[in-house]
């Protein structure tokens, strides 16, 4: 084990290899020793400095050691081959025994290490990889399968974290979408044997069964080592024609459940199940009937539990059944004008936990170190404080009904409720602890929120952790005692002040507290803005501003001050502000960026108003980088910077003077292609690589949040090597997470094999891979190819060969029920009640009609969705009512789509659930479109899946 980060050891024999002291100077003579054998001189050389940047370098070197030894030449291979590998080999061992034993058990993980660490996965991500993984695994017990996987999937998120790619929030909801996923997987395992044992009784379509999780799981915050609380839920007639009760059937079949889930196995349990959060606890029964659960939580249920139900959410099972759930307790939950004592019971139960914590160590002679979760300014008051804040004023305000801590904070913040000094505290401290508490987790996979008492572990976990004001076992100490010290004074201030409501004489007090300070804020701001610019002034106090606007407004406004006088300058441009305040009242997604960037708001009044169709020669001059950077990557920040601001111009214009929709998508996609060609320019890989484009891109649709679906294609005399290692390039220059940000998400998953097969491929390999083994539904994915950037050539020979292969597919027997399978497969895995994308009748209805048509009549049309619904018609494919009932459809769904990006920032196939986001994104899709309509939008698109759908059963058969 680490001694001293700084120090170096007397041993002659150690100390030439310029590593770290540690415990046993043997053990490491010996290790590096057996590595300099067995390494390549220019990896082992790479290999010490690594080592000495580990948190751990002792674990790493042990574990590095018997990788060697276990996996021979091949691995040594491997890790030659990529040196980046062998980075990320280092990191888990140095991070974590628990998988870094995963990675040794699993060395066919070493290939996939750095792959897909551009995207965070979600639940369905993560079924489709366990349908594959179980498909290799034979026929072992689902309980070892399920751990299985989860380790390994653990090693890829884990990777993601510690590389600073996903922050906390990305991690912890990685976690929990795969949480997901493994529990609604048990679950289907459990569904089929019940049916097996009891075949009768699954006949009554009336029953439902659903999981909900509750605590971290709930709140998409799991940790890599945390109890999963669940609670089952079911409804279903009395009794059933098999002879069983849908009680017991149930109550069976949760029992079941959770024994899958908990059982222990060669590869630990899947999770600690913890039921106690159902109705009567312990002595309750773990399936409950929709209806007592109902009543319980409506007359018997205690404030503690109510205030769980907070992060009640659907984790598998019946959707529906689960939301009516939810909607019928949160009157419940959440009471209009509700007084303090309502929740006193909650802030007993909180103290109570305090007074055990503190008798135990008083028991221990106080020998025990600090528990970042449990104790007094830990983790837990963190959640608690935001927890009895939405109970407060959730009732009054459905906003702040959110399952996270993050976000709830956040959303007591912008409303008041939260001033913005505790909002940044409380903020910084949760997410500093939370890190502890998962760098502490990681090293063994064991439950822990205590720091070691051990100083070299201490030492360990500050390197870990790797906060430079944490730096070394006594700086992580003292940060800790601070950062816990203002939480706990937060706590006990706000705490406080809410009893004080209760005796009547300090409501205002109280009030200024939460509000007047943001008030007050907001007027010395107005008073200097009156003073340095009055024509900026009378913009903004003849402005109506709406609540949601006005709290835009104040953030910017405070942001351009805390900037200093070159950010405050632009406060005296009255025409900028007053276009930005019209970004302030519909776009949260563009406010976040004015806050960032300030500087952005004075291009506002440049910008056009014309729909002209926009030029890829924009987009060249804007990416003709030409002398200003020295070297690569100051190539790629000014690429990214510049990327970022033509991205802002482009959503800003479609804001303040709406467009057609598909103009905007074609902008954006042109401004991603002129990216992929200086992107590929700048490392120097235009001779080696084609770059094609698939999906959104392909289609020129490229959306605010979309992923870039590329194919990589190299000459076949190219060499396959260089060449995957400029896509990779490639993939990171356009993907990589810098203080400029990404570029965009790259998807390359639609290549031949998907994710297992090679990066980049030959035309040859295309052809081969889609005249013998590519599934049908692919040649309607490569319908949407299209050359983007590097050698011409290699599109010349390639394009033709897609298009003879992919129209051959189409008359071939079962080509169409081919095609229903695959859609039918993509409305199974919709999660979304409200979806207009992957549900019956969806955009995904459209795409698939339009491109099935194109292939069976061999009739090419490269352009977008719209494009293609115009040729049907023109083309005598489809009657003309039925051709506009399409079109309509296509500019309703992207025009949705688009706003729903335009305001929230985020792809999500459904309205907002939020008052002012749903609102805010209505009134875009119809300034989109160019017209009134006498119907809500929600039900125009629920009529316009059903014609669409019907319309879909009728061309595919």
């Amino acid at each position: 084990m680490l001694k001293c980060v700084d120090e170096r050891v007397n041993s002659e024999s150690v100390r030439k290899f310029n590593l770290p002291a540690f415990r046993d100077e043997a053990r490491a003579q010996r290790e590096l020793e057996f590595l300099e054998k067995q390494l390549p001189a220019a990896m082992f050389a790479t290999t010490l400095p690594l080592l000495a940047t580990m948190p751990d370098p002792a674990q790493a070197l042990s574990l590095l050691e018997r990788l060697i030894v276990l996996k021979g030449n091949e691995c040594i291979a491997l890790l030659q081959s990529d040196h980046t590998l062998l980075h990320y080999v280092l990191l888990i061992f140095g991070h974590s025994y628990w998988l870094g034993e995963t990675l040794i058990q699993n060395p066919d993980l070493l290939r996939s290490l750095g792959k897909n660490l551009e995207r965070s996965f979600e639940a369905e991500d993560f079924l489709e990889g366990f349908d594959r993984f179980r498909a290799r695994s034979g026929g072992e017990h689902v309980s070892l399968l399920l751990a299985r996987f989860k380790k390994r999937e653990y090693v890829r998120i884990v990777l993601h974290d510690l590389l600073g790619i996903a922050p906390l929030t990305g991690t912890t909801a990685e976690i929990s979408a795969l949480s997901d996923a493994l529990i609604e997987e048990a679950l289907r395992h459990c569904q089929a044997e019940m049916s097996r044992r009891y075949p009768g009784a699954t006949s009554v379509e009336a029953s439902r069964f659903a999981v909900l999780s509750l605590g971290k799981l709930g709140g998409n915050e799991l940790n890599y080592s945390s109890d999963v609380d669940l609670l089952y839920l079911y409804e279903g007639a009395a009794t059933w024609t098999a002879g069983i009760s849908v009680r017991e059937y149930f109550v069976r079949q949760a029992q079941l459940m959770t024994d899958v889930l908990s059982r222990t196995t060669a590869e630990g349990a899947v999770f600690r199940i913890d039921l106690r959060l159902r109705p009567q606890g312990q002595e309750g029964e773990p399936a409950v009937a929709l209806g007592h659960a109902l009543d319980y939580y409506a007359h018997s249920a205690h404030d503690w539990e109510l205030q769980a139900l907070i992060k009640a959410r659907f984790s598998a099972g019946d959707l529906d059944l689960a939301r009516k759930f939810i909607r019928v307790l949160q009157p419940r939950i959440y009471v209009a004008n509700v007084n303090f004592a309502a929740i006193e019971t909650a802030v007993n139960s909180r103290r109570k936990i305090g007074e055990h914590r503190r008798r135990s160590l008083a028991a221990r002679k106080g020998s025990a170190t600090i528990d970042v979760k449990l104790d007094r300014g830990g983790i837990r008051d963190i959640e608690f404080l935001a927890q009895c804040l939405q109970r407060v004023y959730g009732g009054e305000e459905p906003w702040l009904r959110a399952c996270g801590t993050l976000v709830s904070l956040q959303k007591l913040n912008d409303k008041g409720h939260l001033n913005s000094s505790d909002f940044r505290e409380l903020t910084w401290a949760y997410e500093f602890l939370r890190t502890i508490e998962h760098r502490l987790q990681l090293q063994r996979g064991q439950q822990l929120h205590r720091l070691p008492s051990a100083g070299q572990e201490l030492q360990v976990l500050a390197r870990a952790v790797g906060r430079e004001e944490a730096a070394g076992a006594s700086g992580l100490m003292r940060l800790v005692r601070e950062r816990m010290g203002r939480v706990a004074a937060i706590y006990e201030r706000i705490i406080h002040h809410q009893k004080q409501r209760e005796k009547g004489g300090a409501e205002a007090a109280v009030d200024s507290y939460y509000i007047g300070a943001r008030e007050l804020a907001f007027d010395q701001i107005m008073r200097r803005i009156e003073s340095d610019s009055p024509v900026t002034y009378r913009a903004i106090s003849s402005a109506n501003l709406s609540v949601h606007g006005r709290r835009n407004l104040h953030r910017f406004l405070g942001s351009a001050m805390a900037g200093g006088e070159k950010h405050a300058g632009l406060l005296e441009n009255a025409a900028a502000i007053s276009k930005a305040i019209t970004l302030f009242e519909t776009s949260d997604y563009l406010t976040g960026i004015l806050l960032r960037q300030p500087s952005l708001v004075q291009m506002l009044p440049e910008l056009s108003s014309a729909g002209r169709e926009p030029s890829p020669a924009d987009h060249a001059r804007l990416f003709a980088l030409g002398g200003l950077a020295r070297d690569t990557d100051e190539s790629l920040a000014l690429l990214r910077r510049r990327f970022h601001r033509a991205s802002f111009a482009i959503a800003a214009r479609d804001v303040l003077s709406p467009r057609s929709v598909f103009l905007s998508l074609k902008e954006n996609s042109q401004l991603a292609d002129g990216a992929i060609r200086s992107a590929l320019r700048i490392i120097k890989a235009e001779q080696a690589l084609a770059v094609f484009a698939l999906g959104r891109l392909g289609t020129q649709e490229l959306d605010i949040a979309s992923d870039a679906d590329l194919l990589f294609v190299r000459a076949t005399e190219g060499d396959e090597e260089e060449s995957r290692l400029d896509a990779e390039r490639l993939v990171h220059a356009l993907s990589a997470y810098t203080k400029e940000g990404p570029l965009f998400a790259v998807d390359a998953r639609l290549r031949p094999h998907g994710g297992e097969g090679d990066l980049v491929a030959s035309p040859a390999q295309i052809e081969r891979y889609l005249a013998e083994e590519a599934q049908p539904w692919e040649a309607l994915t490569y319908s949407k190819l299209r050359f983007v950037a590097g050698r011409k050539d290699i599109a010349a020979a390639l394009l033709p060969i897609v298009w003879r292969q992919i129209v051959a597919a189409a008359p071939r027997p079962g080509f169409s029920s081919a095609i229903l399978e695959m859609r039918a497969r993509l409305e199974k895995s919709n999660r979304y009640s409200g979806s207009f994308k992957l549900a019956a009748g969806g955009f995904y209805d459209i795409d698939f009609i339009s491109s099935y048509l194109m292939l069976r009549q061999a009739n090419p049309v490269h352009g977008s969705t719209q494009e293609k619904v115009d040729r049907l018609y023109d083309a005598g494919q489809l009657a003309k009512p039925l051709v506009e009932k399409l079109r309509h459809a296509t500019l309703l769904y992207r025009a949705t789509d688009h706003a729903i990006r335009l305001v929230t920032g985020r792809a999500r196939p459904e309205l907002p659930t939020a008052e002012h986001a749903r609102l805010a994104t209505e009134a875009l899709v119809t300034r989109i479109l160019g017209r009134q309509s006498d119907r809500d939008l929600q039900s125009e698109l629920r009529s316009t899946q059903n014609e669409v759908r019907e319309i879909f059963l009728r061309v595919i058969k």
